[in-house]
């Protein structure tokens, strides 16, 4: 069946539109000021703030815990919250764990409520091209370097790794396990210096990523995006005298008492308080091209 969302209030980032939106057998099929002339069912969210559904990153997943404890944990840390994609990752010693582990993580989310994206965790000793290269066969769109020292980074053969990346070129992403700024000014330098495809910073767990990260690992504008032809996902927050004030972090960190719906793939799995547990309803979300979309500067 196909529906109109009018008077739309879109919030992305700090940036307002009103919009109207076509929905049609869960997908977007057409976003526009005004559809006028069409006759189709309308509900109005004039009343409501509306944004992307949100990415997290979490790196503990309770994917070995009994069933009740990861339905417990996912919708207090996720749906709860208006997440409907979890960006998380396998921690690997050495190159011949990784697909092995990548099966394993696989077969551990099957039940999963919510989509997902897997990156690999390693020490800068398995920075290598080979290791490089398993990772773009496997579609790896991002690899967590936990970083202790400069002495580490220097040993790495920085133009075999780049080499090794092209074309695939999924970012590398810091952990840093020493708080010291000159550490993280010395891995900002030396990735810019050898133009390696990276984020010169830290991605908070918990919290939604931005659109910069998500388009370097290459989610968005696959998740997280309100567009034609897009999955019908977003949150629709209370629009009052604080809400209409807030950027879209701000929201999130009001969604116990502001978050009234969550839409995810076209199914409703927050209404108020109520909230919906769906198992395997989730989908594991391939990257073919990491930063393939990439929004003006």
């Amino acid at each position: 069946m196909a529906y109109i969302i009018e008077n739309a209030q879109v919030l992305k980032g700090d940036k307002w539109r009103s919009l109207c939106f076509l929905i049609e057998n869960n997908r977007i099929i057409s976003s526009r000021a005004s559809f006028s002339m069409y006759k189709h069912l309308r509900t109005d969210a004039g009343n409501y703030i509306m944004t992307s559904s949100h990415v997290l990153l979490d790196f503990n997943l309770p994917i070995t815990s009994a069933f009740e404890q990861r339905k417990s944990y996912y919708l207090e840390n996720f749906i709860k919250k208006g997440c409907t994609t979890v960006l998380t990752s396998i921690r690997i010693q050495r190159e011949k764990q990784l697909t092995s582990e990548l099966k394993k993580i696989h077969a551990a989310l099957l039940d999963c409520p919510f989509d997902y994206v897997i990156g690999v965790s390693i020490t800068p000793a398995l920075l290598t091209s080979s290791f490089i290269r398993i990772c773009k066969r496997e579609r790896v769109p991002a690899i967590f370097v936990e970083i202790t020292n400069s002495d580490d980074l220097e040993k790495i053969h920085w133009g075999w790794v780049k080499e090794a990346m092209f074309p695939y070129n999924c970012p590398l992403i810091p952990i840093f396990k020493d708080d010291s700024q000159k550490l993280k000014r010395y891995w900002a330098e030396l990735i810019e210096s050898h133009n390696i495809p990276s984020l010169k910073e830290e991605i908070q767990a918990g919290y939604p990523l931005d659109r910069r990260v998500l388009e370097k690992i290459g989610i968005y504008p696959r998740k997280s995006n309100l567009h034609d032809g897009g999955e019908v996902s977003y949150n629709f927050y209370l629009k009052d005298s604080e809400t209409v004030k807030m950027i879209e972090n701000e929201l999130f960190m009001k969604h116990d008492s502001h978050l009234l719906v969550t839409m995810h793939k076209g199914k409703i799995i927050r209404a108020g308080k109520q909230l919906s547990y769906c198992p395997g309803y989730g989908e594991y979300v391939e990257i073919k091209t990491p930063a393939f979309y990439q929004s003006p500067t």
